[in-house]
C-alpha cells in the first residue's frame, strides 16, 4: 500500500429530503468534534452507539472528541452480526435513546460495522420524526454503501424488508480504522459497488473509475480515498433522483447476487458475485436490443480491471431461474431487473421466461467450464 495522505476529503452527497457530510482519509477522526459541534442545539446530548467489535481504543477517541466538543456522550453497545437488523435489535436501541433521553434536537453517532450503522439509520429515521445520525465506519464496505443506502430491517426469515428512507447525516470515514487489505472479500465487494454506482450515475464516473482501477487493486489509499467519495456522490445523486426508476437502479446486479449466493454457500465472494449479476444482465439487455456488444465489453472490461474475475461455480439451471424469481417475488408482484441501456442509463424492465431461461443456461454452463 501507499504511504497515507494527510489530506481530508470532504463531499457533499445528496440525500432524499437533504444532504449528508462525508469525510474521508486518514485521521478524519481527530477533526470530528469540531464537524458535529454545530449539528445540533445547545444542551448537547449524544448517544454514542457501538457494536461489539469496536476497540476501546477507538471508543475512547470518539467519547473524547465528543466531549471536546461539548456533548454530553452515553455508550450503547449493539451486536455486529445480523441479529443487530432486526425489529427486537430496534425496539432495544428505541428503550436505550428513551432511557437517555434522546429528542430529535440531540445526536446519536454510531461506530461499527454495516449492520449497527443500518440498526442506527433505521431508528433515527423514525425517532422523534428524524434525529440527526452521525456515521463512524469501521469497515469499508460500510463505508461504500451504507452511508446512503443503509441495509434493511429482516423481518422473521426474510432479510432486509424494512428500509430507512434515508442514511446519514454525518458519515466520518477514517482510513486509519479501515481493513483495507485490497483483495479481502470485503473489498472485492466494495470495488463491485464502486462499478454499480459509476454504472447508474454518468459515462465520466465510469471514466474516473476505469482511470483508478489499478491502483485500487494495487491498494493504493490516495485513490481509495478519492474514489470512496467519488462513489458516495454517484450514489446519493442515485437515490435522490425524482425519477422512480432511476432510484430502483442502485440495486442493478443485487437480484442476481443474492439469487446465486443462496446456491453457492458463503465461499465465493459476493463481490464476485455482484460483479456476474453486472455481467448477466447487460448480456440480456444486449439480448433484448437495448444495449450495443460494445458496451457489454467495456463493462467486462472494466470488471476485469477491478480484478472483480468470473467465478467457478456449479449451478442447476431452474434452482437458479427459481432463486432470481423467488429474490424478486419477495419485493415485487413483477420479475423485472435492472437493465443497462448505456452508462448512467440503467432501469428496470421486465424479462421473458425464454431469454431468462437461455441465458442462465448459458452463464451456469460458462461458469461450470472455469
Amino acid at each position: 500500500m501507499s504511504a497515507p495522505t494527510t489530506k481530508i476529503t470532504r463531499q457533499w452527497v445528496s440525500m432524499p429530503g437533504g444532504s449528508s457530510d462525508l469525510r474521508v482519509g486518514h485521521g478524519a477522526i481527530d477533526a470530528m468534534g469540531s464537524i458535529l459541534k454545530g449539528s445540533v442545539g445547545k444542551p448537547r446530548l449524544c448517544a454514542l452507539v457501538v457494536d461489539d467489535t469496536v476497540s476501546d481504543e477507538m471508543r475512547e477517541l470518539v467519547r473524547r472528541q465528543l466531549a471536546d466538543a461539548g456533548f454530553k456522550s452515553s455508550m450503547v453497545e449493539v451486536p455486529s452480526g445480523d441479529d443487530a437488523r432486526t425489529l427486537a435489535a430496534a425496539g432495544k436501541l428505541c428503550d436505550e435513546l428513551a432511557k437517555l433521553h434522546i429528542t430529535a434536537d440531540d445526536l446519536v453517532c454510531a461506530v461499527g460495522g454495516g449492520n449497527a450503522l443500518s440498526l442506527c439509520s433505521f431508528v433515527c429515521s423514525s425517532w422523534c420524526a428524524g434525529t440527526s445520525l452521525a456515521h463512524v465506519p469501521t469497515d469499508l464496505l460500510a463505508a461504500v454503501e451504507v452511508g446512503t443506502t443503509p441495509w434493511g430491517i429482516d423481518v422473521g426469515e426474510t432479510p432486509q424488508m424494512l428500509n430507512a428512507r434515508t442514511g446519514a447525516k454525518y458519515v466520518i470515514c477514517d482510513l486509519d480504522y479501515l481493513q483495507l487489505d485490497p483483495m479481502s472479500d470485503q473489498s472485492l465487494y466494495a470495488r463491485a459497488l464502486m462499478a454499480t454506482a459509476a454504472l447508474c450515475d454518468a459515462e465520466a464516473a465510469v471514466q474516473r473509475l476505469w482511470d483508478r482501477a489499478e491502483l485500487l487493486v494495487d491498494g493504493d489509499l490516495e485513490t481509495l480515498q478519492e474514489q470512496l467519495a467519488d462513489t458516495a456522490k454517484s450514489r446519493g445523486h442515485i437515490i435522490s433522483s425524482t425519477s422512480i426508476a432511476t432510484r430502483q437502479s442502485v440495486q442493478f446486479g443485487q437480484t442476481f447476487m443474492r439469487a446465486a449466493a443462496s446456491l453457492v454457500g458463503p465461499e465465493v465472494p459476493r463481490g464476485l458475485l455482484l460483479a456476474e449479476g453486472i455481467r448477466f444482465q447487460a448480456r440480456i439487455a444486449a439480448a433484448t436490443n437495448i444495449l450495443k456488444v460494445d458496451e457489454v465489453l467495456t463493462m467486462d472490461e472494466l470488471l476485469d480491471l477491478l480484478a472483480l474475475d468470473p467465478v467457478s461455480c456449479d449451478i442447476d439451471p431452474d434452482a437458479l431461474v427459481a432463486a432470481l424469481k423467488n429474490e424478486r417475488f419477495l419485493r415485487s408482484n413483477r420479475f423485472i431487473l435492472c437493465l443497462p441501456r448505456g452508462y448512467g442509463r440503467i432501469r428496470p424492465g421486465s424479462v421473458d421466461d425464454e431469454v431468462l431461461q437461455e441465458h442462465v443456461e448459458a452463464w451456469c454452463a460458462s461458469r461450470a467450464a472455469l
